[in-house]
């Protein structure tokens, strides 16, 4: 596998990610929630656990959810517009044009994923309500089910500190942005609240965004427990600049396919739950969420415009009981998954035009799964795991068309962690995993697909460890995932199918590094390979993967309160999206950098940020069916500065 020479040369000076406080990033075992479905430690956990401290999400000048992830090796964040996270995907394990399908993200443990192949809204989380990012690098498909096929990263918010803050920021080509929180402390309640307000004309034409969310989240502790309430909104208008060929790409990136298509997407959900020490050895928690979200989009060049809703109705209680396994420390958690949804497509020839077709499917999701974790000595833990889950899905239209697709699967998985050494957790796991169809895969652009589609299936080895230590650490993980059943679209039947078996294998590197008072370094890589292993197209690359990723950077803090930054990541060369033959030219890699200027002096914080310092110009994501190459352009050079003032 060749390595590009520009990351090397990158990652030479700087091999590690930076930690704000080194004395507290050498904990190997900080409080995780994802690796278990319950805060405990991350020491006993068979996978690569990775955690984005608030404080590192400052300090990175991201500025969208996504951006603080641009720099974890082993997740590639690939956005289709603008700078405020519209439409990004993030692909963990190399999965490339479904990818967004693949990975699961949460928020305190609440699924974000929706039901169709819409992205995520990451809007429904305030950048400032962030505690912390959890990253589980591979499958955890028998704790979360369906969508956690590539990896899950689960948003932390809503911590109970006396604390708030109020920022004010301004940027290139008119962006904006206003963003408070509070959280306090009231007797035997917590609450905690946050909102935020971005805008831009965008980089390319037709571009211009405008996004308000907030949230928030009120508890009241008891005794063993606590009883809370979330709730969340989140509203994203966007102009649709489309795709560039690739003359036009060339010419002018900036430039755009129409001047008149529109997204607007909007978006809440209510969550009230309860978490209860029952007794010493025995914990519940259980939440109830209501979800819904509404997206209009005007595709003008189609002459097709979409109205969608849908609506989401989860359960998910489960018990953790610490109950020992003869003289070994032993625990297990039990736990139901219950999700129905359903959404409701409305397709017109025109915003305003005559309603030409009404699309309704139907959705119900049953999940039942088992964890046990027993320590066989002091330093070996060992972890089993099984999970059933079934899924009920109608698809109908106007037309009295109707199709089911109903199916359920049984994985399981094993793992063992040891720690041979303070500081040092080594583990390896096996196991299986699936994915469900979404509801959109169900259709066509004509009516719903001709056969019915199988759930995809997989099998896994992961090997790795993590050390930290004296401000330093380093996580290194190796796997091969073997998938059959991969849903795919096909662009000679105009169908989404099951595609011929493929295998993901790759090696992640993470690591942090404190030279002194003064320097922090960071580094990180991802070489995969992602190829079909059956078919046709056996032993080609599947589109849109990198065989290399990787990102490097350098902290120096010349005075107290002062931090200078030079981030940069680098994508290598992907074949187009469609091109499964592997016959086309690919899409050319690319290597960019920010520039992050942070000062910090009692209650005021001050940064400032160049994106894109060199003007890059690039696209993250293309396609080619073999008719013409079809761009996504980045942004190019942009300037951005905010104002804190903390409370």
């Amino acid at each position: 596998m060749k390595v590009h020479r520009k990351l090397w040369a990158a990652l030479v000076p700087a091999v590690f990610v930076p930690p704000l406080h080194a004395q507290q990033e050498s904990r190997l075992d900080p409080v995780v929630v994802t690796a278990s479905r319950f805060s405990e430690s991350a020491l006993g956990a068979a996978a690569n656990v990775l955690v984005v401290e608030r404080d590192e999400i400052l300090r990175s000048g991201a500025a969208t959810l996504p951006d603080a992830l641009r720099h974890v090796a082993g997740v590639v964040v690939r956005p289709l517009y603008g700078s405020i996270g519209a439409d990004t995907a993030l692909d963990m394990r190399g999965f490339g044009d479904g990818a967004a399908q693949r990975t699961l993200v949460l928020l305190n443990g609440q699924r974000l994923n929706p039901l169709d192949s819409t992205s995520v809204d990451w809007g429904l989380v305030p950048l400032d309500s962030i505690e912390r990012i959890e990253v589980v690098s591979g499958s955890a498909a028998v704790l979360y089910g369906d969508n956690a096929v590539g990896g899950v990263i689960n948003i932390v918010t809503g911590a109970a500190k006396d604390r708030g803050s109020v920022l004010l920021g301004l940027g290139s080509r008119d962006g904006r942005q206003f963003a408070a929180n509070l959280s306090r402390h009231l007797g035997d309640f917590d609450l905690a609240l946050s909102a935020n307000r971005q805008a831009t004309d965008g980089w390319r034409r037709n571009n211009a965004q405008e996004r308000d969310n907030a949230n928030g989240r009120l508890a009241y502790r008891f005794g063993r427990g606590e009883a809370f309430v979330e709730l969340g909104w989140s509203r994203l208008e966007s102009g649709l600049p489309g795709t560039l060929s690739e003359a036009r790409y060339r010419d002018d990136p900036r430039q755009a396919q129409t001047l008149d298509s529109f997204a607007e997407r909007r978006g809440n959900f209510l969550r009230p739950g309860v978490e209860w020490q029952i007794a010493d050895t025995l914990s519940l928690a259980a939440e109830v969420a209501l979800a819904q979200t509404a997206n209009d989009s005007w595709i003008s060049n189609f002459f097709s415009f979409d109205r969608r809703e849908t609506d989401t109705l989860s359960f998910t209680p489960r018990l953790r009981w610490q109950h020992g396994l003869g003289t070994l420390p032993s625990a297990t958690t039990v736990g139901v998954d219950y999700y129905d949804g359903e959404l409701e497509s409305r397709r017109y020839a025109a915003p305003h035009g005559a309603l030409t077709k009404v699309v309704r499917i139907d959705q119900t999701s049953r999940g039942v799964y088992v964890q046990n974790r027993t320590d066989l000595t002091g330093a070996l833990t060992l972890t089993l795991g099984a999970r059933h889950q079934s899924i009920d899905q109608t698809a109908r239209d106007s037309t009295g068309a109707r199709r089911g697709n109903d199916h359920s699967e049984r994985i399981g998985e094993v793992g063992l962690s040891y720690r041979p050494l303070a500081g040092l957790r080594l583990f390896t796991r096996a196991g299986t995993t699936f994915r469900f169809a979404n509801l959109d895969e169900l259709t066509t652009f004509t009516g719903f697909i001709s056969q019915r589609l199988r759930p995809e299936t997989g099998r896994f080895v992961d090997v790795g460890g993590q050390w930290s230590g004296g401000g330093h650490s380093l996580a290194l993980t190796a796997y091969t995932l073997r998938m059959e059943d991969e849903i795919a679209f096909n662009n000679l039947t105009f169908e989404n199918e099951n595609l011929a078996k493929t295998r993901h294998r790759g090696v992640e590197a993470n690591g942090k590094l404190a030279l002194g008072r003064n320097w922090q370094l960071s580094g990180g890589v991802n070489l995969q390979s992602a190829v079909f292993r059956d078919g046709v197209d056996q032993g080609k690359r599947i589109p849109l993967v990198p065989r290399i990723q990787g990102h490097a950077g350098v902290h120096f803090l010349p005075a107290a309160g002062w931090d200078l930054a030079l981030l940069a990541q680098h994508v290598g060369q992907r074949y187009y999206g469609g091109d499964t033959a592997n016959v086309r030219n690919r899409l050319p890699s690319y290597t960019v950098a920010d520039f992050v200027v942070t000062w910090q002096q009692d209650n005021w914080t001050a940064r400032g940020r160049v994106q894109n310092v060199g003007d890059r110009h690039y696209a993250p994501t293309a396609y080619d069916f073999g008719f013409g190459s079809s761009y996504y352009p980045a942004d190019g050079r942009s300037f951005f500065a905010d104002l804190r003032y903390s409370f």
